[in-house]
């Protein structure tokens, strides 16, 4: 993007300097220049002697010797400015890589082992008959057992009776107006 807008730059400078010559070459400003100097020479302006303030005219004689050159007529030249412009080099970086790096865990595992361990072996023991198992003398104890009782459900029972339903009624109430009986009459 950048190349593009410093090509277009470039294109249009030169495009201006190019109109701006054919312009000059048109008028024949090139050959004036060289030409006017010549003029101011052959007309002696550049020999004229100034007078002091109060008019001296003492005159010192000055001898110049005067060498003409023909030197050719100036011709457009075409300067090309260099311009630094931002070019993006690639050039090498050391980057650092990360690389997993696997760690082993140390996880505790448990390993059953058999182990023998001393048990006591059966062996025959002597009883003697008829073995004395201590009684303790028995109380009697009266506990209230539950007894089943008659309870009557509920049931529902039916009554004869006449029902009133309340209902509004329409009907028309006269309601009489009271004339003022004048004073004078």
């Amino acid at each position: 993007m950048k190349a593009f807008i410093v090509f277009t730059m470039a294109l249009a400078l030169a495009s201006a300097k190019a109109v701006e010559n054919s312009n000059k070459e048109k008028r024949g400003l090139w050959d004036l220049g060289s030409a006017q100097h010549e003029s101011y020479e052959s007309y002696g302006y550049d020999h004229q002697q100034s007078h002091g303030y109060y008019g001296n005219d003492y005159v010192q004689k000055e001898v110049k010797q005067v060498i003409t050159k023909k030197v050719p007529v100036p011709y457009p030249v075409e300067v090309e400015k260099h311009v630094p412009v931002e070019v993006k080099v690639p050039y090498p970086v050391e980057v650092e890589k990360k690389v997993p790096v696997v760690v082993e865990k140390k996880v505790p595992v448990y390993v059953e082992k058999k182990y023998p361990v001393h048990v006591d072996r059966p062996y025959p023991v002597e009883v003697k008959y008829p073995v004395h198992v201590p009684v303790y003398q028995k109380e009697y104890v009266e506990v209230p057992k539950p007894y089943e009782v008659h309870v009557d459900k509920p049931y529902p029972v039916y009554v004869k009776e006449p029902v009133y339903v309340e209902k509004p009624v329409p009907f028309t109430v006269l309601i009489k107006k009271e004339h003022k009986k004048p004073f004078f009459g």
